[in-house]
């Protein structure tokens, strides 16, 4: 017989017997990367152990976990909403899961039974976790931005058959949203209906945040109506007049801001300085992530591939972390402007630029960052 199988019969049980009852909340909140899944909050299996100061034994075969710390010992299996906690079955009000190479524990079942087991033996040292958490060894990418281009007074491009970029960007980046999501990324919109925002305080949602990147969804458009492909922009100086004019027509929307625009600059050369090291390193990954997207996208949707290019986007400029300004097509042409009015073509966009980032997220856990 399974240990699933055991720990479904135990739980039985339990409830037969009345034994199975749910703790009382204790005040402790564990910080670092969340994954929603559903309407469940979880938490990864190495901000447990960490807040806890536990060990950990993980059964490859039959996706067993044991937590352990002296001589007690909570056991839960992947897909299971009961634990054995010392010999007695408690529920989880969801099931462990394992998203893509990492364990996941329901936030409110880590904050209460483990919380009354674990708090009253050692005390909880609170640290601010570093952008990103080793789980199991590994670097993970928890947290996502999307920011969908335009919005409220500021239609952004109007295209072909009287479509408007502001419409197309909110669509996309919802159904964009949802596939993040199913990955366990925990994925926030800066606007989730059309309502206008400025570039500063796009950028600024995602600080606050502390994603792990910000991505821009918009639609191009040209006076050449032959114009047509998908591409991955990053920040930096542009380096054709093609990227200057996207660059002019998407900064365009500075004429909609107020007064209080702007990025705070460096006060100081030593500010200056760590200023460009942390950018230079953003850009690195920036493209990278923008290779991903482009390459991915490129295959799923067969549109024309017009690569990854640099451009001084102003709603890019004062993101903190890794960022791109993804154009999913040409709305002045006709061809992709009537795709893009077809829903399931902007569900097939969003999927593809998900694939892309799931797959980024992937190669960079395997890899520490791209280290090894």
């Amino acid at each position: 017989m399974n240990i699933a199988k055991k720990i479904i019969i135990v739980a039985l049980l339990a409830t037969f017997a009345g034994c199975t009852t749910t703790p009382a909340r204790h005040a402790v909140s564990i910080k670092g990367p969340t994954y929603n899944i559903g309407s469940i909050t979880y938490i990864p299996l190495s901000s447990v152990v960490g807040t806890y100061g536990l060990g950990y034994k993980w059964d490859s075969i039959a996706k067993k976990l044991t937590l352990h710390r002296g001589q007690t010992r909570v056991m839960l299996a992947i897909g299971s909403d009961v634990a054995i906690v010392d010999g007695t079955a408690e529920s989880l009000n969801a099931p462990v899961k394992m998203c893509r190479s990492t364990i996941v524990i329901p936030k409110d079942f880590s904050e209460t039974t483990l919380a009354k087991l674990f708090l009253k033996k050692i005390p909880v040292i609170r640290v601010k976790p570093k952008k990103a958490l080793p789980s199991s060894g590994d670097y993970i990418i928890a947290t996502i931005v999307i920011d969908p281009g335009h919005g409220g007074k500021d239609p952004g491009a109007i295209g072909r058959y009287g479509i408007r970029e502001k419409d197309i960007t909110l669509d996309i980046s919802r159904r964009l949203k949802r596939h993040l999501e199913g990955a366990c990324i925990d994925a926030t919109l800066t606007r989730s209906d059309n309502r206008f925002i400025s570039l500063w305080r796009r950028a600024d949602i995602a600080n606050k945040k502390e994603a792990d990147f910000f991505i821009s969804i918009h639609a191009n458009a040209a006076h050449s109506r032959s114009a047509k492909g998908f591409e991955v922009y990053y920040l930096s100086e542009a380096v054709d007049d093609n990227a200057r004019a996207i660059a002019a027509a998407e900064n365009a929307s500075l004429k909609y801001e107020d007064s209080s625009f702007g990025n705070k600059k460096p006060s100081t050369s030593l500010e200056a300085t760590i200023w460009d090291i942390t950018h230079h390193e953003n850009r690195v990954e920036s493209i990278e992530l923008a290779k991903y997207i482009t390459q991915t996208a490129h295959k799923a949707l067969g549109t024309r591939d017009r690569g990854v290019k640099a451009a001084r986007f102003y709603v890019l400029k004062g993101a903190e972390m890794p960022s791109v300004l993804i154009e999913v097509g040409f709305i002045s042409n006709s061809q992709e402007a009537q795709k893009l009015k077809s829903a399931a073509y902007r569900e097939k966009v969003a999927k593809a630029i998900a694939s892309g980032i799931i797959k980024y997220k992937e190669e960079y856990e395997a890899t520490e960052g791209f280290t090894r």
